[in-house]
């Protein structure tokens, strides 16, 4: 099965209303493509309290990713944006299809540092606790990929295609994202999609250089540090053939170990 991934390396400013509207125009590009992936907080800076005010953009936001969806007949899985939930605030991909909201991701793992200035996204945001596969696509958030037993765990439950919406900065980005999204394609024999964003903000910049990966760990394609849009075709039957040659899966030794998720935090598997 073929089908052609679009990515959005969007540039992000402060002004909020102006990178919804960028996106659209973005979006509006990418009608040839069956899926289109979008960065982490696309819709504002990375910085807490920008990410803690933009809350009061959510619905709009969500409004053009529906609208979007439907009008080019896609699925978008929709980057992550700050969604209010009660007294508490989430990290959260609303994926659509065809203009219909089909699942959401709240970020399991939040990002921790130590360093000259300690920072936490916990101080804006509350951690998910269920893991998402909707139609053999599951999806990882950013800090996410670097745990590798939630990947396993969603490819366990069919995810063939992993999308990783994104926010790695410059300087962790050239040491740890490619390794990460390669090694994490490859463990799993997955196709692994994955997207950062191309600005700088105040003392944030991020690394851009997204990628689609196929299961062997080979790129695909992937992009510079500058704002823009790549699509690439990818077919599902490799998967097959690759596990057919490698089987990886066959020769785990689950007798003597084990990579499962608690009860009931399947529940939005579908």
């Amino acid at each position: 099965m073929d089908m052609k991934i679009a990515l959005i390396q969007s540039y992000v400013e402060k002004d909020v209303n102006k990178n919804i509207e960028n996106m659209a125009i973005q979006l509006s590009q990418c009608k040839e493509a069956d899926i289109v992936l979008l960065p982490e907080m696309w819709t504002v800076p990375y910085e807490n309290k920008a990410m803690k005010a933009s809350i009061v953009y959510q619905s709009e936001a969500m409004d053009l990713l529906q609208k979007m969806s439907h009008q080019n007949h896609q699925r978008i899985i929709g980057g992550t944006m700050a969604e209010k939930a009660g007294s508490s605030i989430y990290n959260t991909c609303f994926v659509y299809d065809k203009g219909q909201l089909v699942t959401s991701y709240r970020k399991m793992h939040l990002m921790h540092f130590h360093g000259r200035i300690d920072y936490t996204e916990a101080d804006v945001f509350r951690p998910g606790d269920q893991f998402c596969v909707v139609d053999h696509m599951g999806i990882l958030v950013c800090y996410d990929i670097r745990f590798c037993e939630q990947a396993r765990i969603l490819a366990q439950h069919g995810a063939k295609i992993l999308f990783v919406p994104a926010a790695f900065n410059q300087s962790v980005g050239k040491a740890h994202w490619d390794i990460l999204c390669r090694t994490r394609a490859l463990e799993n024999e997955v196709f692994l999609c994955a997207v950062n964003p191309a600005y700088t903000y105040q003392n944030y910049t991020s690394y851009g250089h997204s990628m689609i990966v196929d299961p062997n760990g080979q790129k695909i394609m992937e992009m510079d540090e500058k704002p823009g849009i790549a699509m690439a075709d990818i077919d599902l039957s490799q998967i097959d053939r690759i596990r057919q040659r490698m089987p990886f899966w066959q020769i785990r030794r689950t007798d003597l170990y084990t990579c499962k998720e608690k009860e009931n935090e399947m529940d939005r598997m579908e």
